[in-house]
């Protein structure tokens, strides 16, 4: 496994940021006009974790078990696994091509993005080009 890298040395591959998100996300309402308007309670904010990246060749739905937004038994290559820092950063070289990009959680490999081919997270990876990616670590939020 790769550790997170620097983007300075990293000329084409990947780099991104993993989010961890949860709690209730909607507005809240002020009433300014209630004898003693109440402040919206406090969202939990967003924040950088640190997980391990697994980057696998570009992988369909139709090739991994799904359970919601948690996969196993992929049935594509894994290519790389990268550990972000404690800021959620990560950055890897990676060979031109594209990509499916998952979170390691204890439930399994977390991925909530899909393109309209069934792709699971994908991700493209040009010549000389370095990608950006984030993924937003969303299970246990409320929108």
């Amino acid at each position: 496994m790769a550790n997170s890298c620097d983007s300075d040395t990293v000329k084409q591959g990947l780099s991104g940021q993993v989010i961890w998100v949860e709690g209730n996300q909607m507005p809240g309402i002020i009433d300014d006009t209630a004898p003693s308007p109440s402040p919206s309670p406090e969202r939990p904010q967003p924040r950088g974790i640190e997980r391990e990246v697994h980057i696998y060749a570009l992988t369909k739905t139709s090739q991994a078990q799904a359970n919601g937004v948690f996969y196993s038994n992929l049935q594509t290559e894994l290519v790389k696994t990268v550990r972000t820092n404690e800021e959620g950063n990560f950055t890897v070289a990676l060979p031109q091509g594209s990509y499916s990009v998952f979170v390691q959680e204890e439930e399994g490999l977390f991925a909530n993005l899909m393109d309209g081919e069934g792709n699971i997270n994908p991700v493209t990876v040009s010549k000389d080009s370095l990608s950006t990616l984030t993924i937003e670590v969303n299970y246990k939020a409320a929108y």
